[in-house]
C-alpha cells in the first residue's frame, strides 16, 4: 500500500514538473516576441507622425509668415456708418489673415451699428480684407440728453450713433424718450420730413409732446410751434408771412403758434 502512494506521488511530481516547464517555456517566447511586435508598432505609426508634425509646421510657418499679416481693410456700403468706426470694432490690420473670424466680427459690427441690415467679411490672401455692409435707411436723428439714435421712416430706432451727418435732427428737450427702443411713438417724423422739403434750411427742430416741433425764426429766435400735423408747405407760408408782418411791426414775441394751420396765432412779450 505504501508502495502505491509513493509511485503516485513520483507522477504527480513528474506531471508538475512538465506543466512548469512548459509554462515557462511559453513566458520565455511571449517576452521574447514583445519587443518585436513593439518595434513593429512604432514603426507602423511612423508615417502619421511624420505626417502630423509636417502639418504643425506648415500651419506655423501660416500664422507666422508676415506676408500673411493683413495691410489692408478695404470697406464698401459705408454712408451713415463711418469708416473710422467700423475700422476700430474690425481692428484686423496687421494680425494675421488666418486669424481673422468672420462671423465673430460680423456679429460685433451688426451689433454695435443697429443701422445695418446685414455686413459680410471676406479674406483674400496673402493679406486683405473687404468688409462689405448694407445700412437700413435712416432719415432722421433723434437726440435726448446729449444722446443720438437714427431713426427709420416710421419712428424706428436703428440704433446709437455719434455723428448726425447731414440728417436732420429732433431734439427730445423735455426727456420724452430719453432711452428709445424698437419704435418711438407720437413723434411727427412725416411733418418733420415734410417742413425740411418746404424750408431746406432747416436742419433742426426742437420736440415736446405739448407743443410737437418748433422751429425758431428771425435773427431774435422766436419759437414757431408746428404741432404734430398738417400741411407743411401751409405751415411754411404762413410761418413766414406772420414774422414778417411782426418784424416789420417792431413787436417782440414769446412764440408763434401754428399748430392750427387755419387759427394761427402768437404771443407778444
Amino acid at each position: 500500500m505504501s508502495s502505491f502512494r509513493r509511485v503516485q506521488d513520483t507522477r504527480g511530481r513528474r506531471s508538475s514538473s512538465r506543466l512548469g516547464a512548459s509554462e515557462g517555456t511559453r513566458a520565455e517566447e511571449e517576452s521574447a516576441s514583445a519587443p518585436v511586435v513593439q518595434r513593429y508598432s512604432v514603426w507602423a505609426k511612423l508615417p502619421a507622425l511624420i505626417v502630423l508634425f509636417g502639418s504643425i509646421w506648415v500651419l506655423y510657418g501660416f500664422f507666422a509668415d508676415p506676408r500673411f499679416r493683413v495691410s489692408e481693410l478695404v470697406i464698401d456700403g459705408a454712408n451713415l456708418v463711418q469708416e473710422a468706426d467700423a475700422r476700430r470694432v474690425m481692428n484686423v490690420v496687421n494680425t494675421n489673415l488666418f486669424r481673422v473670424n468672420a462671423r465673430e466680427l460680423t456679429a460685433r459690427l451688426e451689433s454695435e451699428f443697429g443701422v445695418l441690415e446685414r455686413a459680410s467679411i471676406r479674406c483674400r490672401l496673402p493679406n486683405r480684407v473687404f468688409l462689405s455692409l448694407e445700412e437700413r435707411e435712416a432719415v432722421l436723428v433723434w437726440e435726448s440728453g446729449g444722446l443720438h439714435w437714427w431713426i427709420g421712416h416710421d419712428g424706428e430706432v436703428l440704433g446709437a450713433t455719434e455723428d448726425a451727418g447731414e440728417l436732420v435732427m429732433i431734439h427730445d428737450i423735455k426727456g420724452f424718450a430719453r432711452q428709445p427702443e424698437g419704435h418711438i411713438a407720437g413723434v411727427p417724423w412725416g411733418l418733420a420730413l415734410e417742413m425740411r422739403e418746404a424750408v431746406p434750411a432747416i436742419q433742426e427742430f426742437d420736440y415736446t409732446s405739448e407743443e410737437g416741433l418748433i422751429v425758431y425764426v428771425t435773427d431774435r429766435g422766436w419759437p414757431v410751434y408746428l404741432g404734430h400735423e398738417g400741411d407743411a408747405q401751409v405751415k411754411a407760408a404762413i410761418m413766414w408771412a406772420l414774422a414778417d408782418k411782426l418784424v416789420t411791426q417792431g413787436w417782440g414775441v414769446a412764440y408763434i403758434d401754428l399748430r392750427n394751420s387755419q387759427r394761427p396765432t402768437y404771443k407778444k412779450l
